[in-house]
């Protein structure tokens, strides 16, 4: 009986996190003044290639988080602007990263950290929609479960918006 207590006393609950998954921040900012950025046009970000949405029809924000795959080096993102005039135009960020698996215990799924190594967008044409990316910027490469932005997405608009 005393041995079987002993055991017992040793067996302790395995704390695995409810939510493992790890987001990059993206922050929103106006290309001509470089700061900060309330987006006043609807933004919908999916995955190129999947029937997936990661942000959905977004409005009044200056950031987002999005997930990168933990399966590959390249994500491929479709950023998906549109307007109250029922104008549309997409843009697609390119995040080239590195997964790292995280384990906080043997007993728990494992987080993946990713490392960024390079990011990069493609414009439309401002006469499709007067709101578009003009370039982004990687600010902090680790990816993990800090709140810190990881990349800037600089906007730029025409005049007679």
């Amino acid at each position: 009986m005393l041995v079987a207590s002993a055991v017992l006393a040793a067996c302790s609950n395995i704390d695995c996190p409810l939510d493992n998954v790890v987001l990059m921040q993206c922050g929103l900012y106006a290309s001509e003044t470089r700061t900060a950025l309330t987006l006043t046009d609807t933004l919908t970000v999916r995955p190129a290639g999947r029937d997936t949405v990661l942000l959905n029809r977004a409005q009044g924000i200056s950031s987002f988080l999005l997930p990168l795959r933990e399966s590959g080096t390249q994500d491929t993102l479709l950023l998906c602007l549109s307007d109250a005039q029922g104008r549309r135009a997409i843009d697609t960020l390119f995040v080239q990263h590195t997964p790292q698996p995280h384990f906080e215990s043997l007993d728990c799924p494992p987080s993946f950290f990713h490392t960024l190594t390079a990011v990069r967008a493609t414009s439309h044409p401002l006469a499709e929609m007067p709101l578009t990316v003009d370039s982004v910027s990687l600010i902090r490469p680790i990816v993990n479960y800090d709140d810190i932005e990881n990349i800037r997405i600089y906007l730029r608009a025409t005049s007679d918006r």
